[in-house]
């Protein structure tokens, strides 16, 4: 083949000018390259750019910028350091990739540049040229620190928000727990995080999350799911120390970029007290409920405004007779339950100034005429934006007719306290008198012209001691020498003797056959008897009447003993009904008052019924009267009963009897030494006489050998009679000691004989039952 010589001619032509177009593209391509292309030399200087690394340094052109950045570690990098990384990486491995670094251009803007670069054309002198191009990634960076910063700020928020911060993955395993979770269930991040969901729920509360759960996965699948939409649950979460905490939680989803669930973020806040609260108020709620409903008193809701009845509980019907259903809608005023239409607007107007009123002492009628007195409170509360009435009503026609009834004995004890001194001091100048009559009437003969009037005397002696015997009963203060006594034969027997005196009286006894003992002072519980039958025959016309007379044990509870302060258990009832003129409500409420009486002066002081009465309370007993105009009374005498063998009494020789034994008399009273003195030696004993109850004890100390009875008063000023008798038995415990007074307190006497006194005499005595009771004494004492 011939090789044509036009053809070699023409051939570096078209390869110079596939050169200038391809020098021309690449030209084009550095120049409206969006990306900065860059030629420098290891030095630091710039070579070239294109126009898009021009821009990006904040050059007007590519020479601008050649010029300007002569050193680039001087000129473009913040960081000097960054640059000396760059060039150490690149003459290591000849070539970076995405190295990013921090500029400053020509403007003063910082930026954020990322770079690939390589080395070429290393020269003699150890130089090179690197060559690479930049991208502006400034906006990238600032995004990402923005979304660090709103990470960081929204991670502090998480950690020190009070609520709990939780987000699980879709499968329920836990991604993040904020701190919160050691104050509200004591566990650690990392103990939490390791953690089950069921063991942080309880089973049940287990059971309604994945409930919620698997809901809201069937709403995502069928499209309905509202995205926004968060769901909140109450649940129960344990604690690390076993306790149950209550959390209400909000539930949503986190979604990825394709607005599916990702993620479910629960934000949980402690509700444990306000569920307790809740709880509290539900139980307090109830209560209330119950209360009302069920509460004895009247209780009832009204509008203040014109009165009508909302609602009236159970109370209410049961007191007034009215239904609910004739109630409500109704006013008090409609169903005549008022007494008067002013203490409705007296309320009302009470109400409106003060909000309340309290323990209103007030009447009102019952739907069957019957009044009631009652205390009402009430108070103002706001149902539904409205002023109402809620009003509690308390039936008290019971309780006042008892704090009659303690009143009473109040006051019979405040006048038995004056009786009983006034008693004491009487019976000391009683037995003066006596003392000097019997003295005198010793030393006459049966024939003296005085002998008459010393009769007298002491018979006038003994109504006194009579008066004041009732007055000592009526203070609570003759209860000395107490044994078992058999009360229906002590009832029989007085009987018996009041019907031999009172003839026209017919006596109807019915007794139990079987012992019925109380522990009693038999001379007291006769006084009175013997003033209940007087009672009953000065009741009963003169012609006569009949008089019923039962004995019987029964058992008392404790409304019936309340009103009377007494102890319920087994009482000895003795029932005494006569068929006489019968009283009046007035009457009855006064008959146990002193010196009341509805008799002729000459029929009764007013001093027995008030005498029997303090006598049965000093006793632990009581005394119920009934009784209707023109049919009669009935009095119950009640006393406690005892299971203790009745004692038998015998009686002895009245006579005078004398002897010759040492006595100690002790009295602070002078009158009562002096003749007390003179008497005991007349009956022949030695007697020694002391002032006081320190006195008596010095003596029996000195002379306790000598002395073979002591006589000792109870009521003495410093040393009393109980104090001195113990001290006395302390020195001499065989030494017998006889107990004298004209008014024990409280059972001092009874006391005092309980600690192994020999025996007790009353003043006045005569001086038969003295040299009697002495005779008793030493010989009891001498027989062992």
């Amino acid at each position: 083949m011939k090789h044509d010589p036009s053809e070699a001619a023409s051939h570096p032509d078209q390869i110079e000018a596939a050169l200038r177009e391809t020098q021309k593209k690449y030209r084009e391509l550095f120049e409206l390259s969006p990306v900065g292309i860059f030629a420098t030399s290891s030095t630091g200087r710039a070579l070239f750019v294109n126009p898009a690394m021009a821009r990006i340094l904040g050059a007007g052109s590519p020479r601008e910028a050649v010029e300007n950045f002569r050193d680039l570690a001087k000129d473009l990098y913040v960081d000097p350091d960054r640059r000396k990384v760059f060039l150490d990486m690149l003459r290591e491995k000849g070539e970076v990739e995405n190295f990013e670094y921090e500029a400053r251009g020509l403007d003063g803007k910082h930026l954020w540049l990322s770079m690939n670069a390589r080395t070429r054309e290393k020269h003699a002198d150890g130089t090179y040229i690197i060559d690479g191009f930049t991208v502006d990634i400034t906006e990238r960076k600032l995004a990402e620190a923005a979304i660090r910063k709103s990470e960081k700020k929204y991670r502090l928020i998480a950690e020190n928000t009070a609520d709990l911060i939780s987000i699980l993955d879709m499968n329920l395993r836990f991604t993040y727990i904020s701190p919160a979770t050691m104050r509200f269930r004591g566990f650690t991040v990392a103990e939490a995080m390791a953690q089950t969901l069921d063991q942080v729920l309880t089973p049940e509360s287990m059971r309604i999350a994945l409930e919620v759960f698997e809901n809201e996965m069937r709403l995502e699948a069928s499209g309905t799911a509202d995205p926004d939409r968060a769901r909140i649950l109450e649940l129960e979460e344990y604690k690390k120390d076993g306790a149950i905490i209550w959390v209400e939680a909000s539930l949503s989803f986190l979604r990825d970029a394709t607005g599916n669930p990702a993620e479910i973020l629960i934000v949980s806040r402690d509700i444990t007290e306000r569920k307790r609260a809740e709880a509290a108020l539900r139980e307090s709620e109830e209560i209330f409920r119950l209360t009302y409903s069920a509460s004895p008193d009247a209780v009832t809701i009204s509008r203040l405004d014109d009165g009508r009845y909302m609602d009236v509980n159970e109370g209410f019907t049961r007191a007034t007779g009215f239904s609910r259903e004739e109630a409500i809608g109704r006013t008090a005023l409609e169903l005549n339950i008022w007494q008067e239409a002013l203490d409705r607007r007296k309320m009302v107007a009470a109400l409106r100034d003060h909000g309340f009123m309290e323990n209103i002492e007030t009447r009102f009628r019952r739907k069957d005429g019957g009044t009631v007195t009652a205390l009402l409170s009430a108070r103002v509360i706001s149902l539904k934006g409205a002023p109402h009435v809620i009003s509690v009503v308390r039936d008290i026609t019971e309780s006042k007719l008892i704090a009659e009834k303690l009143q009473q004995v109040q006051k019979f004890e405040a006048i038995g306290t004056l009786a009983g001194g006034i008693a004491h001091d009487f019976n000391n100048l009683l037995m003066g008198i006596q003392g000097r009559a019997s003295l005198m009437s010793l030393d006459m003969e049966p024939a003296h012209p005085h002998r008459e009037h010393i009769g007298a005397i002491e018979k006038y002696v003994l109504s006194a001691a009579n008066l004041t015997r009732q007055l000592l009963g009526f203070a609570r203060g003759g209860k000395y020498e107490v044994k078992p006594i058999d009360i229906s034969e002590l009832v029989l027997g007085t009987s018996a003797m009041f019907g031999r005196t009172k003839k026209e009286i017919r006596i109807h006894a019915k007794c139990q056959e079987s012992p019925l003992v109380a522990e009693a002072d038999r001379g007291q519980i006769e006084q009175v008897l013997l003033n209940m039958y007087v009672n009953a025959w000065q009741a009963l016309p003169p012609e006569g009447g009949d008089l019923y007379l039962e004995t019987s044990l029964v058992t008392l509870d404790e409304a019936d003993c309340r009103p009377h302060r007494t102890a319920p258990g087994s009482y000895v009832r003795i029932s005494i009904t006569d068929n006489g003129s019968g009283m009046d409500d007035a009457t009855r409420l006064r008959i146990f008052d002193p010196f009341f009486t509805t008799k002729e002066k000459s029929r009764g002081t007013g001093l027995g019924l008030a005498s029997a009465y303090g006598i049965i309370k000093n006793h632990g007993g009581m005394i119920t009267v009934y009784s209707e105009i023109g049919r009669g009374t009935t009095f119950n005498i009640h006393l406690p009963a005892s299971d203790r063998s009745a004692h038998r009494e015998f009686s002895g020789d009245a006579g005078l009897v004398k002897g010759s034994a040492t006595i100690l008399l002790v009295d602070d009273e002078e009158m009562i030494l002096d003749v007390g003195k003179a008497i005991l030696e007349k009956l022949g004993y030695r007697v020694r006489v002391c002032r006081s109850g320190q006195d008596a004890v010095q003596a029996v100390r000195d002379r306790g050998k000598e002395i073979d009875l002591v006589i000792l008063d109870l009521i003495m000023p410093g040393m009393d009679g109980g104090q001195a008798f113990d001290r006395i038995r302390r020195i001499r415990p065989e030494l017998s000691v006889l107990l004298s007074s004209g008014y024990a307190v409280n059972g001092q006497a009874h006391e005092i004989l309980a600690r192994g006194c020999d025996g007790f005499i009353q003043k006045p005595y005569t001086i038969s039952d003295l040299s009697n009771k002495v005779r008793s004494v030493l010989d009891e004492k001498k027989n062992g």
